[in-house]
């Protein structure tokens, strides 16, 4: 029935879809993942930067209104690694899938073979330590019992009485009793999780089929190699004795080389690979070597069938050994199958050379078929080979300490702590760990879990012992940003600081180290070494990048990277560092920063984005953002960050011109939060000096003093001075050691007068401010002061006195079209003019949100028709603004609408910085 694995479709298409899928996983972890048991995640804090969010010049003083803006920085730290169940369970059903499939091929073999097999298969159960299931007692034999039946006893059957019957219905028996016994061993054993434990413990058997193959092929690339020259040399009579002469000197050499690599005492220039990477090329030339064998011999323990089939077999177990190996980070059982897989090609493909010189050198020139001949007669000579080479295995073994057995040891104990640390047992986790450790020290996974599970067990004392030990005798990545970072939760910094430095000592430019360093440099204040450390990094990850992005930021060195980053944290730290620079942001950016946002789930994140998104003058309708905001901020899990986003809310109604909103927002946020009530406090006055109500700013200011805010400067003594504070000023001035402004030693009047002018500008009636602008000599200021004139003043000037005003301003800068359409006709009451005057002074779409804009109060009064509705409107401001004609309209509303008493009180409030010609003059005109 063998013949048919010869013919069968489906046999051939199932052996290379086993041995692809191994071998393409096995290539990705060795060359991409190595050590895919690392779980090395960016851990995200925020930081904030103040960013010019608007200018303010009045005359000489100028000073930015500043936002923060948020920073997000990165900081590397080492996680558990994550549980593989569904992969250990896939890699459990493959080895055993196997299993079946060579025990099946067994039933085929001949009777001192069979005998072998069958002991070496009891052995290797025995060595698999199922007993630990703990069916009928702890560690009782009855797991390997059942095994044992439900695998040999079809077997037994099979080979003794069943050789007429077909190979599938022998795999399907075979599978239903080796799957039934397991299913037994399952649903029986008493421990947690049993079947967790017997996909683990199945990495015993697959290591010892994948070294079975080894063995087996120990010469197969020198010997499919030298068959492939004996095939090309036919009847071309080359010297290939010195061919294949040069290529196992080669060969043994590079096998040398790589064995030095794994004890790792000598260390050479050579360079020197995986010896893994020679599985793929031991397959093909292995299947050469086979077919060439299994041809001229019958002295076979099976047909050509079977063994062609044990081979492929085999060749694929051991690919997805690999990829286990990788997976699990067992890094004992890979460093034993390493070993293990050098001895057998050394030793082997020693003899086999040795085999080749010493029976075929006479004739391998002669062109003739000698790969023909190369294993006739099957005798004694060629089982020399494998004497010898096992001989030489011995001696390496010798040679190596005997490393092999104390790797051996350390992969079993690393099997059953990989199974407690599944099942959440971590004190067994822990301790097995630690052994397998102690017993081998390259085992980085156990290290690391050893330390990690410590701590975790509330043992952190314990902890950093392991992760100084690792440090000292065997250092590794993770266990040092596990180090640091213990360290830094410990107020521990600069020791945090000795072993990232040290870490960077053994793995030079190594990112995740850098990186960590370079923040720890910036919380000592050692910014120079930290900025120079990020930019020296040769690193291309996104989290290096965007860390130096943030960093420059902070340090008040803000670049705007030229190329596009994807990833939310890269783009909130661009523009960020944009907004730094008073640039306008690309569309590009801010779109694609909006649609990371929508699909962001980080509060923090979200927070971040939003809040650098709002960080510009936009003037239009805030309504949608404002919604947004809120929509988010109500978002329970957003309770956090309910604070920053409201501040967010504030800082986009100031972007639109909502005065009003954003100064009455601020000082309710700075009530509700009282230790950043500084922040907003002085926030608020900068506004409220922008729009020249000094007095109100100077109130706020001292609050703002009074919770703790120290920041005062230059403009801050002037604009106590504009508020009528002197003495506040004197004291400002010695208690922060403010300077001097500059143009207290400007000559001439026309700064006095400016200030002057500019002090009680909402208070002054338009005709007196008039009559000093004319008055006033030639300068920039009068300019400035001709167009606030316009601005605040408008609605109580005539037309011709603003065509005087606007012709000036034309004269002096360049002349506006919007503003000449105004003047031509100051119709309050008129859409286009009022629309010109919006679109001049860029006050936003809301005319009443921003109370200072007296004019554009009047032209919404003339759109309601009742006097309560006027009255509101007109209170609102008035609450800010102390505008002669808005407060005088305000009395005249409050009497129209039966509210004398608000009246009589507006009026004597009024009276106390409006003189009473003035308020005669108000009375006599019709506003």
């Amino acid at each position: 029935m063998t013949t048919t694995l010869n013919t069968s479709t489906i046999y051939k298409t199932l052996a290379l879809l086993f041995i692809s899928t191994g071998g393409l996983f096995a290539l990705y972890y060795l060359i991409f993942d190595p050590q895919p048991y690392l779980n090395i995640q960016a851990g995200a804090f925020l930081d904030t930067v103040p960013i010019p969010f608007d200018w303010v010049q009045i005359g000489p003083i100028s000073f930015p209104i500043q936002v923060d803006n948020y920073l997000v920085f990165q900081e590397f730290k080492t996680l558990a690694p994550a549980f593989h169940v569904t992969e250990s369970l896939i890699y459990a059903g493959i080895v055993w899938l196997a299993v079946v499939s060579v025990l099946t091929l067994v039933t085929e073999f001949k009777k001192a073979y069979f005998i072998l097999g069958g002991i070496i298969w009891i052995v290797l159960l025995t060595f698999s330590n199922f007993n630990g299931l703990n069916i009928g007692g702890q560690n009782a034999n009855y797991p390997l019992i059942i095994l044992l039946a439900g695998t040999l006893l079809p077997l037994i059957y099979f080979h003794l009485w069943g050789q007429k019957i077909h190979l599938a219905i022998k795999w399907l028996i075979i599978f239903v009793g080796t799957f039934s016994a397991l299913a037994v061993l399952i649903t029986q054993s008493p421990i947690s999780n049993p079947g967790m434990y017997v996909s683990e413990h199945s990495l015993t058997i697959g290591f010892g089929l994948a070294l079975a193959w080894v063995f087996w092929n120990g010469h197969g690339i020198l010997s499919g190699i030298y068959i492939l020259l004996a095939r090309a040399n036919r009847n071309l009579n080359l010297n290939i004795t010195v061919q294949i002469s040069l290529i196992a000197l080669l060969y043994l050499g590079t096998l040398f080389i790589i064995l030095l690599n794994l004890q790792g005492e000598v260390h050479l220039s050579i360079p020197a690979f995986s010896p893994l990477y020679l599985l793929l090329p031991l397959g093909v030339f292995g299947w050469i070597s086979i077919g060439e064998k299994v041809s001229q011999s019958d002295e076979l323990i099976s047909t050509p069938a079977v063994i062609k089939a044990l081979h492929l077999i085999g060749l694929g177990i051991t690919l997805w050994l690999v990829w286990k190996l990788k997976l699990s980070g067992n890094q004992p059982a890979e460093e034993l199958f390493k070993h293990l897989f050098v001895y057998t090609q050394l030793g082997f493909s020693f003899f086999f050379f040795i085999y080749l010189l010493a029976n075929f050198m006479s004739v391998m020139n002669s062109g003739k078929a000698i790969d023909k001949i190369l294993y006739k007669p099957y005798s004694l000579v060629y089982y020399h080979i494998r004497i010898g080479g096992l001989i030489v295995i011995l001696v390496l073994i010798t040679y190596t300490g005997g490393i092999v057995g104390v790797q051996a040891n350390a992969m079993s104990s690393n099997i059953l702590a990989d199974y407690y640390y599944q099942v959440d047992k971590k004190l067994e986790a822990s301790i097995l760990y630690e052994n397998a450790w102690m017993r081998y020290r390259k085992n980085p996974k156990a290290k690391f879990l050893t330390a990690h599970l410590l701590l975790e067990l509330k043992q952190p004392t314990l902890a950093r012992q392991h992760l100084e030990e690792s440090f000292t005798e065997s250092p590794q990545i993770d266990n040092i940003i596990l180090l640091s970072d213990r360290l830094h939760q410990e107020n521990k910094v600069f020791e945090a600081i000795y072993y990232l430095e040290k870490g960077l000592t053994i793995f030079p430019n190594e990112p995740h180290l850098s990186n960590n360093l370079s923040l720890l440099y910036t919380k000592v204040n050692k910014t120079s070494e930290a900025l120079e450390l990020m930019t020296n990094s040769e690193s291309a990850d996104p989290v290096v990048r965007s860390n130096l992005t943030a960093l420059k930021t902070k340090l008040g060195q803000p670049e705007v990277s030229l190329t596009r980053n994807s990833d939310l944290i890269s783009q909130i730290n661009e523009l960020a560092a944009s907004n730094a620079l008073a640039n306008i942001p690309s569309e590009e950016l801010l779109e694609s920063l909006k649609e990371e946002l929508q699909r962001e789930t980080s509060p923090m994140l979200i927070n971040a984005g939003w809040r650098n998104l709002m960080s510009e003058i936009n003037r239009n309708n805030p309504s949608e953002d404002l919604h947004i905001l809120d929509s988010i901020g109500q978002k329970p899990e957003m309770l956090a960050y309910l604070m920053p986003m409201q501040e967010t809310a504030v800082i986009r109604s100031l972007a639109a011109g909502r005065v009003t909103e954003a100064v009455k927002n601020l000082n309710g946020l700075a009530f509700r939060n009282p230790k950043d009530a500084a922040y907003y406090l002085q926030l608020s006055g900068t506004i409220l000096a922008q729009n020249l109500d000094f007095q109100k700013a100077a109130i706020e200011f001292i609050a703002a003093e009074e919770k703790g805010f120290q920041g005062f400067d230059t403009h801050h003594w002037s604009i106590f001075g504009l508020a009528g504070m002197p003495e506040k000023a004197v004291e400002i001035r010695e208690k922060y050691q403010v300077l001097y402004p500059t143009y207290l030693t400007d000559e001439g009047p026309i700064v006095p007068e400016y200030l002057n002018m500019i002090s009680r500008f909402h208070e002054s009636s338009a005709q007196n401010l008039l009559s000093q602008w004319r008055t006033a000599e030639e300068s920039a200021l009068k300019t400035d002061i001709a167009i606030r004139i316009i601005v605040h003043k408008a609605h109580g000037l005539s037309q011709d006195d603003l065509k005087e005003l606007e012709k000036y301003i034309s004269g002096k800068i360049e002349a506006n079209d919007d503003l000449k359409t105004f003047v031509d006709n100051p119709d309050l009451t008129d859409e286009a003019s009022v629309v010109a005057f919006i679109s001049w002074i860029n006050s936003g779409e809301e005319p009443t949100a921003n109370p200072y804009l007296s004019p554009l109060i009047i032209s919404e009064l003339h759109k309601v028709t009742d006097p309560l509705d006027q009255y509101e409107i007109l209170n609102s401001a008035t609450e800010f603004n102390h505008d002669p004609i808005l407060w005088f309209n305000k009395i005249k509303a409050a009497r129209e609408s039966g509210l004398d008493n608000y009246a009589d009180e507006s009026l004597e409030i009024l009276k106390q910085w409006v003189s009473e010609e003035e308020l005669v003059r108000l009375q006599n005109l019709n506003y």
